[in-house]
């Protein structure tokens, strides 16, 4: 009896699954490296204002301009981060990084108004000298001159006298513009992306894309972007899903329960994040565009639409994945706490899956 229960325990013994420990943090960055990138925004504004058309490059010199082929030589440009997740060329981030949103173009416009009006004021105040000027001369000379020589003076004084007249109203047209009821509109002109480990020289190294959806939610910031041709200039070895990728899931069903969704990691689970902080400024390296890995912890328990973890961030990582120890995906970084980079904000990935989904 003895013999049976002890190759009955020695059977239980082999039969048991070991269990599988998380992979290094590095190894979970070369994993899904490549599946993250970096997505480059080209865009101006078109101010419509009255009958009056403007259009506005806050990332320019000179942010305001009256005709689009001046705007166009003068367009902004920002960057993010984005994650592949399908082979279609499927790409999630955030939706500020594919449709800023600029609120100070109003000041824009009236500080370029009065810029304007500075210039005029200034025009009719040379006009003015060469009033004065040529009427002095006039008078002292008209003596000595023929008909023709009067005629042409006389044609000058007229010209100059008008464009005086009309830069001081000009000017005070100016003066009175109302700019409260203006409107304005988000022009893409270009949106493309980059690949980590590869190189970029210019703009035509990247891949063009299109965006497919934004959500309509305004607290939850997403937007589902696309490769142009639906298919990828470089394919991943892995894609960021929304799945449970705990490997003991198979291997020890009896002790592990695949993730809530709604709460995928607890306060103080160690949480990463790949990403391209800075656009290229970080990026770019003598071995191609690089993208950076950084660790923190989650340090609040996640509500519907954000969670907080101590990653610190800056421009350009707006869209990177937050993933855990088993390089599941738990959030979408889209914000920071204002005056420090130590704490982020992400949307939990539940409300990831429901706005892909649907």
């Amino acid at each position: 009896m003895k013999k049976l229960a002890l190759i009955f325990l020695a059977f239980g013994v082999i039969s048991c699954h070991q269990i599988i420990e998380p992979d290094l943090p590095e190894n979970i960055f070369d994993k899904y490296k490549g599946s993250v990138v970096l997505i480059v925004n080209q865009y101006y504004y078109e101010i419509q204002s009255g009958q009056d058309t403007y259009y506005y490059s806050p990332s320019s010199v000179e942010k305001i301009f009256m005709t689009k082929e001046e705007v166009i030589k003068n367009l902004s440009s920002s960057t993010g981060t984005g994650f592949i997740v399908s082979n279609d060329g499927e790409i999630i981030t955030n939706r500020h990084v594919v449709n800023p949103k600029d609120a100070d173009y109003r000041q824009e416009l009236y500080s370029y108004v009065k810029r304007t009006i500075v210039t005029i004021s200034n025009n009719a105040e040379k006009y003015n000298d060469s009033i004065v000027a040529i009427k002095n001369y006039y008078f002292e000379n008209s003596n000595y001159m023929d008909d023709s020589q009067k005629q042409k003076f006389e044609e000058k004084y007229q010209q100059l006298t008008e464009g005086k007249s009309y830069a001081l109203n000009a000017a005070n047209f100016l003066e009175n513009v109302d700019f409260s009821n203006s409107t304005i509109t988000l022009v893409p002109v270009d949106l493309a992306i980059a690949y980590d480990n590869t190189f970029v020289t210019d703009l035509q190294d990247l891949q063009e894309c299109v965006v497919i959806k934004e959500s309509q939610d305004e607290d939850v910031d997403l937007a589902l972007i696309q490769t142009k041709t639906k298919t990828l200039n470089k394919e991943p070895s892995n894609i960021l899903n929304f799945k449970d990728n705990n490997p003991n899931l198979l291997e020890n069903p009896e002790k592990y329960q695949e993730r809530d969704i709604k709460k995928p990691v607890k306060v103080n689970a160690d949480v990463y994040m790949i990403g391209f902080n800075r656009g290229f400024a970080l990026a770019s390296t003598k071995q191609g565009i690089k993208s950076q890995f950084t660790v923190g912890k989650v340090s609040q328990e996640n509500d519907e639409n954000r969670i907080l973890y101590t990653i610190p961030t800056l421009e350009g990582s707006s869209g990177s994945p937050i993933i855990d120890k088993w390089g599941n995906l738990v959030a979408v970084n889209f914000a920071k706490i204002t005056n420090t980079q130590n704490f982020s904000f992400g949307i939990p990935v539940y409300e990831v899956k429901k706005f892909y989904e649907n």
